[in-house]
Formats: C-alpha cells, sequence, structure tokens
C-alpha cells in the first residue's frame, strides 16, 4: 500500500512537472508574462529633510518609490515629528497635501504629544490649518500639557513670543527665520478657523 501512495505521488508530480514544460494549464506555472513593479530610487535626501525644504518634487519621488510617508525625524534631541509636521511647521502647504493624499498620519503626536494641526496653528498657517481639519483633524487633540492647537494661539502675544524666539533660534540657523508680523497679524484668523 505504501509503495502504491509513492507511485501515485511520483505520478502526479511528474504530470505536474510535464505539463509545466508543455505548456500545459496548472495553478503552479503559466505562459503568462510575469510582470515584476519597479520601484523608482528614492532621493538622496530623507523625506524628512525634503520635507522641510519644501521640495515637493523630492516628496513626491519619495512616494514614488514607496518611501514611509510616517517616518520620523531621526535626530534624538529633537521632537519626534513626522514628515507631515516638519512640512506643517515650515509652512509647505504643497507638501502637507501631497504627504496627506498618501496616506500620512495627521493624527500623529509628537515627543511633545502636539499634532500636526497643533504646529499648523501655532505657525499661523491658515491654508495648512484648514487642510488639516477637513481632511479630519481632530481640533480638541490635547498635547502633553493638557492644550489644543487653540490654546496655542489664544496664549498672550507677550508670552507667545518667547516660545517663537526659541523656535527661531532653531528655524533662522535654517535659512527660515520666522516672520514675526505675519504670525502676530495671523493668529486671529487661525482663532476663528479653530473655533468653527
Amino acid at each position: 500500500m505504501t509503495k502504491k501512495l509513492s507511485l501515485i505521488k511520483s505520478i502526479a508530480f511528474a504530470t505536474i512537472v510535464l505539463s509545466a514544460g508543455c505548456g500545459g494549464s496548472n495553478p503552479v506555472s503559466s505562459n503568462k508574462e510575469e510582470k515584476i513593479l519597479v520601484l523608482p530610487k528614492p532621493p538622496a535626501m530623507s523625506l524628512i529633510d525634503v520635507s522641510a525644504a519644501g521640495d515637493l518634487d523630492a516628496v513626491k519621488k519619495h512616494i514614488a518609490a514607496g518611501t514611509d510617508v510616517n517616518q520620523l525625524d531621526p535626530d534624538e534631541q529633537g521632537d519626534k515629528d513626522s514628515c507631515l509636521g516638519v512640512a506643517a511647521a515650515f509652512g509647505h502647504k504643497d507638501v502637507v497635501l501631497a504627504l496627506i493624499e498618501a496616506g500620512a498620519d495627521i493624527g500623529y503626536r509628537n515627543k511633545n504629544g502636539s499634532t500636526p494641526l497643533h504646529i499648523a496653528a501655532f505657525f499661523c498657517y491658515p491654508e495648512i490649518t484648514k487642510t488639516l481639519i477637513d481632511k479630519g483633524a481632530d481640533k480638541n487633540a490635547v498635547d502633553n500639557e493638557g492644550g489644543t492647537a487653540l490654546d496655542g494661539v489664544l496664549l498672550p502675544w507677550n508670552q507667545a513670543k518667547g516660545i517663537y524666539d526659541v523656535m527661531n533660534s532653531i528655524f533662522a540657523p535654517l535659512g527660515a527665520p520666522l516672520d514675526y508680523d505675519r504670525i502676530k497679524s495671523t493668529r486671529p484668523e487661525i482663532v476663528d478657523i479653530l473655533r468653527k
């Protein structure tokens, strides 16, 4: 009985091999061309870096290459911001939109608990703030201090300016000094957007 079972298995195997070699139809092989998806190579600069720089073309190349759009800033001293948070901080609305459309997590919280909405609102970028809300960002999300995005812009200017000064000390050496006049004049608009 064992010899008979072994012989049947051998015949079945030989039939599969022969049909594959002769172009027969079987689930193991076919004459159809197999298409191999080859993704383009990502740019040399990281997605975090091109998001900060506002290089939309490079961001799109990263997306096409399959780069993780939720990668985090690797700087151990930083806030562990996402590409979306970094693009929001620097005011790159087209990059923000491309990342969202590629599946970036709009609810991601950095080391301080801030979401991309907290960041966009604090740096007073109305279009980015609106886009994040339209795409489902939670206006009631709180950071590690218990503050919402609205709380960040309701902070009196004389208190908020000290925080902006610290941020400017980081941004200015990167060639992106904060525009205090724009921020100060846009804060009421951000408040209106967040209160709707």
